[in-house]
């Protein structure tokens, strides 16, 4: 079931899977479901989002806009995979708009996993 905490080497990690999603309405679905988990949390959460494959679109980014402000107090750290071209952009105007500092692109999901983890590690 996507959203979904995995474990990585001994930390939890929501992941929200977008990989292969180019309809706008499932994408949404799948981002309202992670935020839901997000207000439910008591904080300092990992994320890891893989937007491999997909396509940006301004709707979908509105209801970020929207719905990320309400649990960005949540998040301690946001790791995005397949962020390339058009989805660079927006995701520095989106950066611009939230003031999250917390947000890094990373090419594989190892790699994001590792940084989400690296001060961590006990």
């Amino acid at each position: 079931m996507n959203p979904e905490f995995i474990e990585f080497k001994g930390k939890k990690i929501l992941y929200v899977n977008y990989r292969n999603v180019r309809d706008k309405d499932v994408a949404i679905s799948i981002l309202k479901r992670a935020v839901e988990i997000e207000r439910k949390s008591e904080g300092d959460l990992l994320i890891l989002q893989n937007y491999e494959g997909t396509y940006a679109n301004q709707e979908f980014m509105g209801e970020i806009k929207k719905l990320g402000k309400e649990v960005k107090e949540k998040v301690k750290k946001n790791a995005l995979v397949g962020i390339t071209g058009i989805k660079k952009i927006l995701l520095q105007t989106y950066s611009a708009f939230s003031g999250e500092k917390n947000i890094k692109t990373f090419n594989t999901e190892e790699d994001a996993k590792e940084w989400l983890i690296l001060d961590e590690k006990s």
